[in-house]
């Protein structure tokens, strides 16, 4: 606690940076984990980042003006790094949505307690199964190495802001529908076929009541996709995670 008190300025600032990322990575930024809960793990990781940056490379500030700003910039770089962690999640959602839609589940919602909101049953399994894969390759390890990296490539008070920046966060948001279409596209070209099957023998079999027999198909086939691609659904994850890490990489060092 030494190194706090003798630079309560700088960490400050470390803070800032910190625990606006912590409360938007995934997982440890869940509404499910107590407010005081994170804000006591920002803290500490805040000393563990001012014990190993230390404050030598940070201009000192005496002026409460100035300080503000530096307090501004260190906020907008910790939204920048943690706001980009919930695309990929996000994708996965939307995916998940249509799936729903097109099984027959549109109505049938249930309340996200990590983002307060409302989304089908299938978009919160398929959130839950990527959580874990998330935890299981280990990711939350790279997002916390990947904020001691951007101390080391953008010192406390020396990040720079240019159109290159809202350039590659635009790029990372865009893989949002990238992901969504490459997560959900088995199960929804399965239940596109099964609406096919199901148009063409309303046609054949005219006697036939398609909307009875159709909803319990369109589940069947939904589940079935679902449970067939699950192994696929890990491989796809993974690979856009690679993806994400790299632009994560490249959005850090454009903060400099």
């Amino acid at each position: 606690m030494e190194i706090v008190w003798k630079n309560i300025e700088l960490f400050t600032l470390c803070f800032a940076r910190v625990s606006v990322f912590m409360f938007l990575m995934p997982v440890m930024g869940s509404r499910t984990i107590p407010a005081q809960t994170r804000v006591g793990i920002s803290a500490l990781l805040s000393i563990f980042v001012l014990s190993i940056a230390g404050g030598g490379s940070a201009p000192v500030i005496y002026d409460f003006i100035h300080y503000s700003i530096a307090v501004i910039k260190e906020i907008a770089v910790g939204l920048a790094l943690g706001f980009t962690t919930k695309f990929l999640f996000v994708g996965i959602q939307i995916a998940g949505e249509i799936i729903g839609v097109q099984m027959g589940f549109g109505v049938a919602k249930v309340v996200d307690p990590a983002y307060q909101a409302q989304l089908s049953l299938i978009a919160e399994f398929q959130t839950m199964i990527a959580m874990l894969i998330y935890l299981s390759i280990n990711g939350h390890h790279f997002l916390l190495r990947g904020l001691e990296l951007s101390y080391s490539v953008v010192p406390i008070n020396m990040a720079v802001y240019h159109s290159g920046i809202v350039g590659q966060i635009a790029n990372m948001a865009s893989g949002i529908f990238v992901s969504a279409v490459k997560i959900g596209a088995p199960v929804i070209s399965s239940l596109l076929l099964s609406n096919a099957a199901l148009g063409i023998l309303a046609r054949t079999v005219p006697q036939m009541n398609i909307f009875i027999v159709g909803l319990p198909l369109k589940i069947g086939v939904g589940f079935l996709a679902l449970l067939a691609t699950i192994t696929l659904f890990q491989h796809i994850f993974r690979n856009l995670w690679a993806g994400f890490q790299h632009d994560f990489v490249a959005l850090v060092h454009l903060l400099f």
